[in-house]
């Protein structure tokens, strides 16, 4: 079989990646006597702290962020978010795009100093999509050979289209896949010890004690209840040279205006900011801003029986909502209201140049009289007054806009109420997983520039289904879409367009609200850090600070 090889140029993939957005980054090389003259340590803040440092276990970007920087797989992203070699130095694929080969490098290691392995990358694999381990991203390799049908308990894992041969990991696809080296170069795909793993037991990714790392950073002081931690430079990884921060001390803070007060008095180097502080610092040295491809929506849980199962209810809330005043009014950030399920700037096709978004176009727009002749359709059903909990987290992003939800719904849909239910992040990704919710503010961020990737939260059998959304046409589409149709770009996005129609149109099973802005101050003297598209919301391996 011919086969074409990949190295560092990928530049077919760097075309594709490139259409999907641009990314913000510095010059990420320091001189040597930058790095040598100052200490290189730096004090940085998150919205919410660590939720696990299994990858396979790993849902929310913040948690994400820090395992990019503990955690490298066979390839990692560029300051571009271009896949390149990370842990694999050399990458054939076969004429038909099916068979990748990774061949490793000779230099890697794990952070105790054992040499990380091609069987190390199989036994994560596995992990991540046996029925017994599976992790909630196992869907991501729903592409590789028999993976699917291992995940869902039909075959057997031995069965996956995965092969560990002397330093080659060998992956078959059961359709080509040009997202699959962006899937690859996020954590949930990294390498976990097997030996290692096992003697930890249940004690392994709860705390800094119990893991080993193969990325440029370990980390230290970290217990699954951590407000704090440090990331410290890993001297084992094979890249060490290019890793010029020596510690980095992260602190969870959630209110915006105690980091930056920390940052004003210089305890912080890099602090999140948003809505009204983004104005009043953007003419700051140290003000950042870059768009994300995410998206941010009402969820409902669809549970029969209960209000939410009403289609008319839920078409009543989805265009009762003003979405340009929120991102106006309310997070003034940069965020921009979003009418569909796909973000802007995800994924263009390749034949017209033309971007998922504004092919499919607007769906469930704000309009408060159809949300008003929807709700007196469901107040025949439910009758004068509903009442209805909305999930939220507890930082100052989530209060702001549940409470102005809460105010949209309660003013343009006389009768209905709506109580806020306030809790940790990590709590609401629980609280999410379990059901145990009615109304949810969610957000979904590209783990890739592969449709797929918000389209599989609705399928029928979707671990990230929490609100219980069945429709054969639309899993029927979306299937269509990834498999038969996954080579034909235009007929590809006619499925997703009509899926989507089905998911919002007609069943209304979210309400999408905008597409979100990040924003920092970061220490002007801090350079080299990058931000990429996918995977984390900022990247310090190649960070220093500047004298």
């Amino acid at each position: 079989m011919k086969k074409r090889v990949i190295a560092t140029g990928l530049a077919a993939l760097a075309l594709l990646l490139s259409a999907c957005g641009g990314t913000a980054s510095e010059s990420t090389k320091a001189t040597d006597k930058e790095a040598s003259s100052v200490e290189q340590k730096i004090k940085i803040s998150s919205p919410a702290p660590i939720s696990t440092l299994d990858t396979t276990q790993a849902m929310d970007k913040n948690t994400f962020t820090m395992i990019q920087h503990l955690f490298e797989g066979l390839y990692r992203f560029d300051d571009d978010s271009t896949p390149i070699p990370g842990l694999a130095e050399k990458l054939d694929i076969s004429e038909d795009g099916l068979i990748y080969t990774f061949t490793l490098r000779d230099d890697i290691k794990w952070s105790n100093g054992e040499p990380i392995t091609a069987e190390d990358f199989e036994y994560s694999w596995k992990r991540l999509v046996t029925p017994e381990t599976i992790g909630p991203n196992a869907y991501l390799l729903d592409n590789v050979k028999n993976s699917k049908a291992i995940r869902t308990g039909e075959k057997s894992v031995d069965e996956m289209g995965i092969e560990a041969k002397d330093n080659q990991f060998i992956v078959t696809l059961d359709q080509a896949q040009p997202s699959f080296l962006s899937v690859v170069s996020i954590g949930w795909l990294a390498p976990q010890n097997e030996a290692y793993v096992t003697e930890q037991g249940e004690d392994y990714g709860i705390d800094s004690e119990h893991l080993i790392y193969s990325g440029p950073f370990t980390i230290a002081d970290w217990t699954i209840s951590s407000d704090t931690w440090t990331l410290k430079k890993n001297p084992e990884y094979y890249a060490a040279d290019e890793v010029r921060l020596e510690e980095v001390d992260v602190t969870t803070v959630k209110e915006e205006n105690t980091g930056i007060n920390l940052y004003q008095t210089g305890e912080l180097d890099l602090t999140r900011i948003s809505g009204q502080y983004v104005a009043q610092y953007s003419d700051d040295p140290g003000y950042i801003s870059y768009s994300d491809v995410a998206n941010y929506f009402l969820d409902f849980n669809k549970k029969e029986g209960t209000p939410l199962a009403n289609l008319h209810l839920r078409k009543a809330i989805a265009q009762a909502i003003d979405k340009e005043a929120l991102t106006t009014n309310v997070l003034n950030d940069g965020s921009k209201p979003l009418n569909g399920l796909i973000p802007a700037n995800l994924y263009t096709n390749p034949d017209t140049s033309e971007d998922f978004r504004a092919y499919s176009g607007d769906h469930l727009v704000y309009d408060v009289e159809k949300a008003r002749e929807e709700w007196k359709k469901a107040q025949s059903d439910l009758g004068k007054t509903v009442k209805l909990t909305l999930l939220a987290s507890d930082d100052e992003q989530g209060k702001k806009i549940s409470e102005y939800v809460q105010s949209q719904l309660q003013e343009n849909l006389e009768g209905l109420e709506v109580t806020i239910s306030a809790q940790p992040k990590n709590n609401v990704t629980q609280s999410r997983k379990d059901k145990e919710y009615e109304l949810s503010l969610s957000g979904w961020i590209a783990g890739s520039s592969d449709l797929d990737s918000y389209f599989n939260l609705y399928e029928g059998s979707s671990a990230y289904n929490y609100g219980g959304y069945k429709d054969a046409e639309y899993d029927k589409l979306v299937n269509q879409a990834k498999t038969t149709d996954a080579n034909s770009p235009n007929v590809q996005f006619e499925d997703y367009k009509k899926a989507e129609d089905i998911l919002l149109d007609e069943d209304a099973a979210q309400v999408p609200i905008y597409q979100s802005a990040s924003n920092y101050l970061i220490n002007p003297t801090v350079k080299g850090i990058s931000y990429h598209l996918y995977g984390d919301y900022f990247n310090l391996r190649t960070a220093y600070i500047e004298e």
